[in-house]
C-alpha cells in the first residue's frame, strides 16, 4: 500500500537579496500579501509563508484536485510531496515511489541524446533491465521522433522535448503521481495520443494529486478536491463542494 502523510507542516522560505534589503527598509512593509501568500520579515530577509500547519493523509485509490489562487500553495505543496522542498516544520511521511510532472524537461541532460536520456532515467527509476528494450521502442513509436532520438537533446525544439520528457515519464507509473495542470504535450497531432496515455498512466497510479484550476478536469480524473488559501488547508473531500467553496472566495 502507499500513502502520504502530513502532520501540522509549514514551509517557510526566507529570501535574502538586494530587493528584499530594500523593502525592509520601507516603512509600510510590515505585511504583504503576494498573490494569496503571505510575507512577513524577519533581520535581514522576508519569508514567504508557502504553506501552514497543513494536516493531509492520502492512501491508495485517492485522486485529488488542488485548487486554490495563484500563489495558494498548491504548486509548493507537490513539491514537498516530490521531496524538492524539505518541511520548515512539522512532518512528511511518503510511503511508495513518487513522480513529479512539474514541467515538460523532466530534467534532461541536454548534452546527452535521446536515447541516453532514456537510460538515465531508466537508471534513476530502477526500470527493469530485461524490460529496457521494450520501453525504449514504446518511446520510439510514440514520440515519432526518429533519428533525431540518436542526437543531442539540446537541439530539439520545445515540442521535441515535450514529447521525449512526456513520453519518458509515463513510461512506468509511479506509486504516487504528482502533476501540474501546466505540463503539456505537444502540438496538435500530438495531443490525442497524449491523452489516451496520460489517461491510462493516471489509472494505473496508486495516488495522484494534480494541481489545477479546471472543474472539468478534476472531476474527469479525481475523487476528491482539496481546496487552499495562503498555504492553509480550506476545505478537503467532494469536488463540488470545494469548487462551490472556491467561487464564494472569488
Amino acid at each position: 500500500m502507499s500513502s502520504v502523510r502530513l502532520s501540522n507542516v509549514s514551509i517557510h522560505i526566507p529570501v535574502y537579496d538586494s530587493s528584499s534589503l530594500r523593502l525592509l527598509r520601507m516603512p509600510s512593509f510590515g505585511r504583504a500579501k503576494v498573490g494569496s501568500r503571505t510575507v512577513t520579515h524577519s533581520g535581514a530577509a522576508f519569508v514567504v509563508h508557502a504553506l501552514t500547519n497543513l494536516d493531509l493523509q492520502l492512501g491508495d485509490g485517492d485522486r485529488v484536485c488542488l485548487i486554490g489562487h495563484n500563489g495558494a500553495g498548491k504548486t509548493t505543496l507537490l513539491r514537498l510531496i516530490a521531496g524538492i522542498y524539505p518541511p520548515t516544520s512539522g512532518a512528511l511521511e511518503v510511503d511508495g515511489k513518487v513522480m513529479a510532472l512539474l514541467g515538460n524537461s523532466l530534467a534532461l541532460n541536454a548534452d546527452a541524446t535521446g536515447y541516453e536520456n532514456i537510460r538515465l532515467v531508466a537508471s534513476l527509476y530502477d526500470w527493469p533491465k530485461d524490460k529496457l528494450p521494450d520501453y525504449i521502442r514504446d518511446i520510439e513509436d510514440f514520440t515519432e521522433l526518429g533519428e533525431y532520438l540518436s542526437l543531442p537533446t539540446r537541439i530539439y525544439s520545445a515540442g521535441m522535448l515535450t514529447r521525449l520528457a512526456f513520453a519518458i515519464a509515463t513510461m512506468r507509473p509511479p506509486d504516487v503521481l504528482l502533476m501540474d495542470e501546466g505540463i503539456g504535450a505537444g502540438d496538435a497531432h500530438f495531443q490525442a495520443k497524449a491523452q489516451a496515455r496520460s489517461q491510462d498512466f493516471v489509472n494505473r497510479a496508486r495516488i495522484m494529486v494534480l494541481a489545477s484550476h479546471s472543474v472539468e478536469l478534476c472531476k474527469a480524473i479525481c475523487n476528491k478536491a482539496l481546496l487552499m488559501a495562503k498555504g492553509s488547508r480550506v476545505f478537503f473531500g467532494d469536488i463540488d463542494e470545494a469548487f462551490g467553496r472556491y467561487a464564494e472566495m472569488q
